[in-house]
């Protein structure tokens, strides 16, 4: 009898053990498809990711192209400005590489280089293709030029440094430009380069009231500006590393 209950009892105990097992075995097997479905919701949240970033990227080129086309429509009205912000551009990258810049400020730079003058669109033609001197009004209108550029680039995020280089870069090394008076380091580094490429090329390039001069002429003119106006050791590696030749076609700054 004694051996019955005891057989009872490890029978009994054997179920328990099994059904125990069993339940263990489908609370894994829910864990198990629990982890499938978060493995597959978090794949679907990084493809997601991935393609917003791409439709991001998307939305910031083309808003990109469309400053560029306006800034482009400003330039062809003028034969004398025609080209010029594509050089200018050219110029500005090639010397943020000689300089040692990242790329991404380099690409920075570049963009920069391209919308500089895209403030003129608020700037009367009657000043812009003026054959002599402005005068104190006319340079005051002209000199806000930065600002606006900067002001309609300003609401892209994306393009907070940039917009920094359009405001400043007709700034000067020793404190004598616009529209901030800002000096030496001060300037933000891209906008000193785009100050030296936008220089050089206004030099090299006609203009309706003088010709334009030569590669030497320029050089002369802008190494004595060394350290006053333009920033003497970007000007350095400018004229020693990135330019060789006159850049080409005329433009107007």
């Amino acid at each position: 009898m004694a051996a019955d209950v005891a057989l009872s009892q490890a029978l009994a105990y054997a179920r328990d053990l099994r059904n125990l097992y069993e339940v263990t075995r489908a609370r894994e097997q829910e864990v198990e498809r629990a982890r499938d479905k978060l493995r597959a919701a978090y794949q679907q949240s990084l493809t997601y990711a991935v393609d917003l970033k791409k439709t991001h990227r998307k939305l910031q080129s083309s808003i990109l192209q469309s400053l560029l086309g306006l800034a482009n429509a400003l330039e062809a009205k003028d034969e004398y400005t025609r080209g010029h912000s594509d050089r200018v551009a050219t110029l500005a990258r090639r010397l943020a590489l000689a300089a040692g810049l990242g790329a991404r400020e380099v690409v920075t730079i570049a963009q920069s280089g391209l919308l500089h003058d895209l403030g003129k669109i608020a700037v009367p033609e009657r000043i812009l293709r003026k054959a002599g001197p402005l005068t104190d009004d006319e340079w005051q209108v002209m000199r806000r030029h930065p600002l606006t550029g900067a002001q309609i680039v300003a609401p892209l995020e994306f393009f907070a440094d940039g917009a920094l280089i359009v405001r400043h870069h007709h700034e000067r090394h020793d404190g004598s430009g616009y529209p901030d008076g800002l000096s030496g380091e001060t300037i933000p580094v891209g906008a000193r380069i785009i100050a030296i490429a936008d220089v050089y090329d206004a030099l090299t390039s006609d203009r309706p009231y003088r010709r334009a001069l030569d590669h030497r002429g320029a050089h002369e003119r802008m190494t004595a500006e060394a350290d006053h106006t333009l920033d003497g050791r970007l000007l350095g590696i400018f004229f020693d590393k990135v330019i060789d030749a006159p850049p080409g076609p005329s433009g107007r700054d």
